[in-house]
């Protein structure tokens, strides 16, 4: 895994660290960490901030704990996305590599009377694969990756 940097307070900050900021403090308003009074002027303060020492003091107070859950869970959002936008991909080549096994086994069974069904071996194999994919994308959602 690559660790990023902190980056200095004296950093600009960009659009993103303040959307990211925002995001962080609306979140610990839903959570309950934050009441409205303290969460206004916090979020005029991140959208209008320069600097990275002024996003900070904005989060300090928040439980770090939560803040680590937070980004574990999104972390965790984010890989089972991307596991179910290349879902249709890998069921795709399943389906058509599992047609052109069973064209090939009708030809073989009426051209030289070989019946046998060996196509459900790949099958077995590449669904095994599939299935893994699959529960990556849906399937436990509240176990946390490692």
């Amino acid at each position: 895994m690559i660790r990023r940097r902190s980056p200095a307070p004296t950093d600009r900050a960009g659009d993103a660290d303040r959307e990211r900021t925002a995001d962080l403090l609306a979140d610990a308003h839903a959570a309950g960490y934050l009441t409205t009074e303290e969460l206004d002027p916090r979020l005029e303060t991140a959208l209008a901030a320069r600097t990275h020492g002024e996003l900070g003091p904005l989060i300090a107070d928040l439980p770090s704990s939560w803040r680590a859950e937070r980004s574990r869970r999104r972390v965790a959002d984010d890989r089972r996305q991307e596991a179910r936008a290349s879902l249709v991909s890998h069921i795709g080549s399943y389906l058509r590599l599992m047609a052109l096994l069973v064209a090939i086994w009708l030809v073989l069974g009426v051209t030289v009377d070989a019946w046998y069904p060996w196509p459900v071996w790949p099958a077995l194999g590449f669904g095994i694969g599939l299935a893994a994919h699959v529960r990556r994308a849906y399937g436990d959602t509240a176990r946390t990756p490692a």
